[in-house]
């Protein structure tokens, strides 16, 4: 099994958890406190932020993945902005329910899962471009976004594939606030019983 599927496989099995935390933990506070709208308003905007970074990211490397050194638009700023764009959902999550728990499960299974990913993804290509990505490593960083370094051209060839997978992408997050909007109605009239209020 290559380590794209295993770390799919994480992730799927990872959710099991995480989804159990989202449908049966829920915080003491009240929906209607501070606590709880402004955190739900910070996650809608990191999870604004996380699908734009992944729309952004997807559009110039659908398709392309491991063919060759994509080093513009997103990845000109990071080698990894996919995985940036995924790290600020999984908080854009945490938060829009509500739930310091899913928050801090959520980033303590995908960051080390990304970070070996990047790692193991990073010594696939310098293998198998040592020159050219050696180039791209030493001028742009992992992780955190290095500003002075965007370039891109005009015009970007996108795969239908791509457009696709952005689709899908858009949809799913779009209906988090839905599906913890539908949560807090079912907590609410006894349909899904909490099982555990945390401090």
């Amino acid at each position: 099994m290559s380590f794209r599927k295993l770390r799919i496989r994480l992730i799927q099995l990872a959710f099991v958890p995480v989804a159990f935390l989202v449908v049966f933990v829920r915080p003491n506070w009240g929906v209607e406190s501070p606590v709880a709208y402004v955190m739900e308003l910070a996650g809608y905007a990191f999870l604004l932020a996380g699908l734009g970074i992944r729309v952004w990211s997807i559009l110039y490397i659908g398709g392309r993945k491991s063919q060759g050194i994509v080093s513009d638009g997103p990845y000109s700023l990071c080698r990894n902005p996919l995985y940036v764009g995924t790290m600020l959902l999984a908080v854009g999550v945490g938060l829009c329910f509500e739930n310091v728990l899913v928050l801090v499960a959520a980033v303590a299974i995908l960051l080390p899962i990304h970070y070996l990913a990047a790692r193991l993804e990073e010594n696939n290509l310098a293998l198998r471009f040592p020159a050219e990505y050696a180039a791209y490593a030493a001028t742009t960083p992992r992780f955190w976004p290095r500003w002075r370094g965007y370039r891109s051209p005009a015009t970007v060839a996108v795969s239908t594939r791509a457009i696709r997978r952005v689709m899908i992408d858009t949809v799913a997050v779009l209906m988090i606030p839905q599906i913890e909007d539908l949560l807090e109605m079912l907590h609410d009239h006894h349909v899904v019983h909490v099982l555990w209020h945390f401090p």
